[in-house]
Order: C-alpha cells, then structure tokens, then sequence
C-alpha cells in the first residue's frame, strides 16, 4: 500500500508506515494483526481511516495539512477527559499530545440528518448538557483573536477581498466586528464547547449519540457551537429558530435570539478563515465553503437589525 487517498489529504508511505507503528505501539501488537486499514471518507481537518484488530473495529485520525498551526494538543486532550466523564463523548481509546494522532472505537452508525426532527433534537439537547458540564480548566477560546491568528498565518494574495470567492468581504468583516463588541455586553453564560458542531462530528444510531473532535474545544460562548451546527447545513430561518426553541426549550428572548443569530455569522466569519488558510495549502473545501459565507453575510445582516431594534 503506497498510498491512501482521504477527504482530508493523501497519506503517503511514510505516513502510514507511522500510522501502523502508533496502532501497534497501542496495542502491542505485530503489524500483521492490524487489518482492513481503510479511509473513512469524512473530516476535513484531518485524515481518517478505519481498522481492525482482534476482533474489534476502530478509528484512527491523523492530523492534516496545517494542523500544527491551528490546535493546541495538550489543550484538546486535557478537554476531552472532561467530556469523556460528562457521557458527551465515550469513544476514546488512545491519543498523543505530541503527534496529533488519535485512536477512539469504531461507532456504527449513519449519517446525521439535520433536517430530521429526531436527529436534530438528539444533537441540540447534546450540545446543551455539554454547555452544563462544569469546566474544570478554563482556557478561553477567543474567537476574535483566533481568526486573526489565522489571517496573519495566511497569504494576503489569498486572503479577504483577495479570495475570489468571498465577494464582499470587506462589508462582512465590518458588520463581524460590530457584532462581536455587541455579543459581549449581552451577558450570556459562558460555558465548555466544541467549536464545530456540523454534522459530521455527530456520530448517531439508534441507541447511541456522541459529539467528537475536540480540536476547537474551550471556554468560551455557546452561541458559537449553535452557530457552528446552523453553518453546516443549508437551514432556512424557520429551521434556525426551530433549532433555538429546541436548544432553550422555550422561545428564546429577544436578547438571546439576537446574540444567537449574531454567533451564526460570526462561526460562517471564523470558519471563512479556516477555509482561505487550508485553500492557501492546497486543501479544497467544498460544499461548506459557500455555507459558512452565506450565514456569515446574511445573519450578520439580520443579527445586526435586531440590535437596532433595541
């Protein structure tokens, strides 16, 4: 096997010559005992495959293109004890700090459907026992510094009104920042959170439900993982409010619908960035490139109007 071709990059032989050796060092076992080393075609940060051994099924992510610039390890492994307690997410087996690499259970399971009331309420009501879980480090997740932690890593030939598919940057980022001072004078709980709640870091069946992937996890505001969910499907505002009902269990006040609805264009804003910087390497993005510049342009636009209103 000289290659193997995943959603997040191609793994060349070197790479899988140290993907073998990790699972081995794991398991203590001999290369030949690990079988059916395959992709999983999904994730888009990272390159993941699927394995077995005695008997067992398991999944192992290995870290894409630029990851090293984008996630704090110790950081993610600290945080995902915390939710491993809290039941968010039991599938952990093994992880390195050091190398990025991480091996967890195999979940049999389906694609999550955003626009199946069951699933939906399954993933929002997740999100908010995570937002309950009591942190006990706090590392604050500063959206605003992130983003442009990012600019600053990404070539400014690529970047902003310079990214061919972003029209109207400029007026976006304006609203953006108008928004983010905004959010912060809502006072709205900070809590735990994941930081990119599409569907495909849902894993669900019928008896089971986890959130995975906790590379953008910290303290921070939880408008940023509803935001995240909204961003990674196409949701009419009808769906969007639905989702706010379910998340609060009631309808939403008009200060928390307008902090909601501003944390939709900020997480489209935030992951505008990643997309322009993984682009810069090479990584295409697809069908969630013009989803998080949608919800970033048109909820900034209505976010914005709601707070004119009070």
């Amino acid at each position: 096997m000289s290659t193997i071709q995943t959603t997040g990059g191609i793994l060349h032989t070197s790479d899988i010559a140290s993907i073998m050796k990790s699972i081995c060092d794991v398991f203590y076992c001999n290369e030949s005992q690990i079988t059916e080393l395959e992709p999983l075609q999904k994730g888009l940060s990272n390159s993941v495959l699927s394995f077995k051994y005695n008997g067992g099924k398991y999944v192992f992510r290995f870290p894409g293109t630029g990851s090293e610039e984008l996630i704090d390890r110790g950081r993610e492994s600290i945080i995902q004890k915390q939710i491993e307690d809290a039941g968010v997410d039991t599938t952990l087996v093994a992880m390195s700090v050091r190398n990025g690499w991480r091996i967890s259970r195999y979940v049999q399971s389906r694609p999550f459907n955003y626009h199946d009331v069951n699933d939906m309420v399954r993933g929002i009501i997740l999100l908010r026992k995570l937002h309950k879980v009591t942190p006990k480090v706090r590392w604050e997740f500063d959206l605003r510094e992130k983003w442009e932690s990012i600019r600053d890593m990404t070539p400014a030939a690529v970047y902003g009104d310079n990214f061919k598919d972003f029209e109207d940057f400029s007026g976006i980022r304006e609203r953006i920042y108008k928004l983010y001072d905004l959010t912060k004078a809502d006072g709205i709980r900070r809590c735990l959170t994941h930081g990119d709640c599409r569907d495909e870091n849902f894993l669900i069946n019928d008896k089971e439900i986890h959130l995975i992937d906790w590379e953008y996890a910290g303290y921070g505001d939880p408008g940023f993982d509803v935001g995240t969910y909204v961003c990674g499907g196409e949701h009419t505002e009808e769906e969007v409010d639905r989702i706010l009902f379910t998340y609060f269990g009631r309808t939403p006040t008009d200060k928390e619908k307008r902090h909601f609805y501003a944390y939709i264009s900020i997480s489209g804003f935030f992951y505008m960035h990643w997309t322009m910087f993984k682009e810069s390497k090479g990584q295409k993005i697809g069908y969630l490139k013009p989803l998080w510049y949608h919800f970033a342009k048109e909820y900034s636009k209505k976010a914005l109007e709601l707070y004119k209103d009070k």
